[in-house]
C-alpha cells in the first residue's frame, strides 16, 4: 500500500466523507479548425443547434430528476436554469451561429472561438464573484461541445447501481454536481475551482462535502484508492491509516451535531449571550435566491448584485425590465429590507466581447466610474430602482460600489434629485449608501458619512488594494489576510465614522461570512453581517457564542498584536469550542 497523502485545497462545502475514489478523467475536448463552403453553413448551423437542443434536453432532465424539496432544491435549480439561459444567449450561441456564416468555419471551432470571448471578458472583470461565472460559460459551451463530438456528459450513470464513492476530478460543472443528489456520490474533490463558483454552491445547497482547488489531486491516486474528504478544512486525505479513519469519523459526528444545533437556532434570535442583537442579511446574484435566504434565516438582502441583468447580451437591460425585476426581488423578501448595489461592471463588458484596452481593469473605468461616464445608462438603472420603491410603497436601498470621494456621491445624488422630480408621484424613496473598498474611502469615512445613509464594507476589495495583493496571483495570494493589521484598522476606523455619524455600517465581503472572524468584528463594533446564503446558520451560532465583554476584550487584545497570523491565532482559539459546545 502507498503512502498516506494529504492534499491541502479550498473547502468548498462543509462535511466529512470518506469511501473509495472514484477518478474521472476527461477526455480533453480537441476541436476542429475546419474551414467550408458556402454551401455547408447552412448544415454546420444546424449542427450548432442540434447540440444545443441536445444540452437543453439534458439539462431539462437532470432538472426534473431532483427531488420536490428540499433546502437545496432551490439554489441548484436557479443555477441549472441560468444554464439553461445562457442556451438561449445572444452572445455566445447566435455569435457562434454568426462566426460559422462570416468566417465560414465548423460550428465546433466557432462555438469555441466565442465562449473564448466571452470568458475573457468575464475573467477581465474587476469582481471577484463575475470573474468566477466565466466557468459557467465553459460548462455550457463543454457540453454542447462534446454533444458536437459524440462524447458522453455524465460523470455519473443514474441508471446503473454503483457502489457509493468520492469522485475526485480535475473539475465537475454544476450540472454534473446536481446529477450527484440522486448518486451514491457521498463528496467530490477537484483539483480547479473556488469558494465562490456555481459548482460550490450547488455543492453546499445539496450538503455534499467538497474540497476544490486541490493541486495534482489525480496524479496522487489511483483506482480503489480510500480518500478522506474534509470539506471543513479544505483537506484531501488520500490512503488514511487506521488514526486517521479514526478521527475523521469523530470530526464527522461532532460536525452532525453541530449542523443539529444550527438548524434548531434558525428562529431563534441573532444575540449575544449577554442579549446585544446582531443582523444577519444575504448576498444574492439572482432574484430567484431571495426566498431561499429567507429560507435559512436572512433578515433580508443586505447586496444584490444587479449586474448579472447587464451580462451575456448585446444591450444594457431597459429600464421596464430592470423595475419589474427590482419590485419581483423586494415582493419576494415582504418588509425585509433589500439593498441593490448599482451595477459593478467593467469598461470590456461595453465594448461587447472585445478585448479590454485597460491594463488593470479592476482600477479602471468600472463601477459608478463607468455609470457616469454611461449616463443614459446609470440613470435607466436609477430611474427603475426610485420607480420599484413606488410601486413597492416602501423605502429601498441603493448601494454604491468603487466610490473613492465626495463628488461621486454628490453627483449621483444630484442624478437622483433630478430623476425623482422628473417622475412625480411615480418616485419612491431611496436611501443612498456606499460601498467602502478604497482605501480612500477609509481615509475619508467620516466626510462620506455625513453624505450617505449607510455603510457596507467590501472587504474583498479592500484586502487586496490596503495590501497590493492580487489574490489571483499564486505568486502573492497567500499574503491575502483580513487579519492584518491595516485591514482591522481599516475596518475600526469605517465603524468609528459610521457610530459618530449615526448611520448603519455593515459588512458584505467574504470576511464576514468567518465564523473565527466574526467575534473579532463584533467587537470592534460591526452589528451587521451580510454574507452568502448558506453560511447564516455558521455566522448565527458565532454570534451566539459570546458575549459583548468577551468580543470587545479579545479585539483589544488584537489591538496589541501585530502580525496577521498571531491575530488569526488569537481568533481561532477564542472560538474554539464554542460553535460545538
Amino acid at each position: 500500500m502507498s503512502a498516506t497523502v494529504r492534499i491541502h485545497g479550498i473547502p468548498a462545502s462543509p462535511g466529512i466523507a470518506i469511501a473509495k475514489a472514484r477518478i474521472v478523467v476527461r477526455q480533453r475536448l480537441k476541436v476542429k479548425r475546419k474551414h467550408i463552403a458556402s454551401a455547408d453553413v447552412p448544415r454546420e448551423k444546424e449542427r450548432l443547434l442540434r447540440a444545443v437542443a441536445e444540452a437543453r434536453r439534458h439539462l431539462e432532465e437532470t432538472m426534473q430528476a431532483l427531488p420536490d424539496s428540499g433546502e437545496g432544491r432551490g439554489e441548484h435549480s436557479l443555477i441549472l436554469q441560468a444554464h439553461l439561459l445562457m442556451l438561449e444567449d445572444e452572445l455566445l450561441i447566435d455569435g457562434a451561429l454568426s462566426l460559422i456564416a462570416s468566417k465560414r468555419i465548423c460550428a465546433e471551432w466557432a462555438l469555441s472561438l466565442k465562449a473564448d470571448e466571452v470568458k475573457r471578458m468575464l475573467a477581465a472583470l474587476g469582481d471577484d464573484y463575475l470573474r468566477e461565472r466565466f466557468h459557467d460559460v465553459e460548462f455550457v459551451s463543454d457540453r454542447v461541445l462534446r454533444s458536437l463530438l459524440g462524447y458522453a456528459v455524465d460523470i455519473v450513470d443514474r441508471d446503473r447501481q454503483q457502489e457509493p464513492c468520492i469522485v475526485a476530478a480535475n473539475d465537475i460543472s454544476p450540472a454534473e454536481t446536481a446529477n450527484l443528489v440522486l448518486s451514491p456520490v457521498l463528496g467530490f474533490c477537484t483539483e480547479r475551482g473556488s469558494r465562490t463558483s456555481h459548482t460550490a454552491i450547488v455543492a453546499q445547497s445539496l450538503g455534499i462535502p467538497a474540497v476544490v482547488g486541490a493541486p495534482q489531486l489525480t496524479d496522487h491516486l489511483e483506482a480503489g484508492d480510500t480518500v478522506i474528504v474534509d470539506g471543513l478544512d479544505g483537506v484531501v486525505v488520500v490512503r488514511p491509516d487506521e488514526e486517521d479513519l479514526r478521527d475523521y469519523a469523530a470530526k464527522a459526528a461532532r460536525y452532525a451535531a453541530l449542523e443539529s444545533r444550527m438548524r434548531a437556532t434558525r428562529d431563534q434570535p441573532v444575540v449575544t449571550t449577554d442579549g446585544v442583537p446582531a443582523e444577519i442579511l444575504a448576498n444574492i446574484e439572482l432574484p430567484g435566491e431571495a426566498p431561499l435566504a429567507v429560507d435559512y434565516g436572512a433578515a433580508g438582502i443586505g447586496l444584490y448584485r444587479t449586474e448579472f441583468l447587464y451580462l451575456d447580451r448585446e444591450s444594457p437591460p431597459t429600464e421596464e425590465e430592470q423595475l419589474e425585476t427590482y419590485a419581483a426581488l423586494v415582493g419576494s423578501v415582504g418588509a425585509r429590507p433589500v439593498v441593490f448595489r448599482t451595477f459593478d461592471l467593467g469598461a470590456e463588458k461595453m465594448m461587447r466581447g472585445s478585448p479590454s484596452s485597460e491594463r488593470n481593469p479592476a482600477l479602471g473605468l468600472r463601477a459608478i466610474r463607468l455609470g457616469l461616464r454611461e449616463r443614459e445608462m446609470f440613470t435607466a438603472q436609477l430611474r427603475a430602482l426610485l420607480r420599484a420603491a413606488g410601486r413597492c410603497g416602501r423605502q429601498l436601498r441603493v448601494l454604491l460600489p468603487m466610490v473613492s470621494g465626495i463628488e461621486e456621491v454628490r453627483e449621483i445624488r444630484a442624478i437622483l434629485a433630478r430623476e425623482r422630480e422628473a417622475l412625480g408621484a411615480a418616485a419612491g424613496e431611496l436611501l443612498v449608501g456606499c460601498m467602502i473598498e478604497l482605501p480612500s474611502a477609509v481615509m475619508c469615512a467620516d466626510l462620506l458619512a455625513r453624505e450617505v445613509d449607510f455603510f457596507s464594507i467590501g472587504t474583498n476589495d479592500l484586502i487586496q488594494f490596503c495590501l497590493a495583493i492580487d489574490r489571483s496571483n499564486d505568486q502573492v495570494a497567500y499574503l491575502y489576510t483580513p487579519y492584518h493589521p491595516s485591514v482591522l484598522r481599516a475596518i475600526e476606523m469605517v465603524i468609528a465614522a459610521g457610530r459618530n455619524a449615526g448611520i448603519p455600517v455593515a459588512m458584505c465581503g467574504g470576511a464576514a461570512a468567518e465564523p473565527h472572524l466574526v467575534p473579532l468584528l463584533f467587537g470592534m463594533g460591526l452589528r451587521i453581517f451580510s454574507v452568502p446564503p448558506t453560511t447564516i446558520p455558521f455566522i448565527r451560532t458565532a454570534i451566539r457564542s459570546f458575549s459583548t465583554a468577551e468580543a470587545e476584550e479579545l479585539a483589544g487584545k488584537a489591538r496589541s498584536l501585530s502580525i496577521p497570523s498571531e491575530i488569526e491565532r488569537l481568533a481561532e482559539r477564542f472560538m474554539r469550542g464554542r460553535m460545538n459546545g
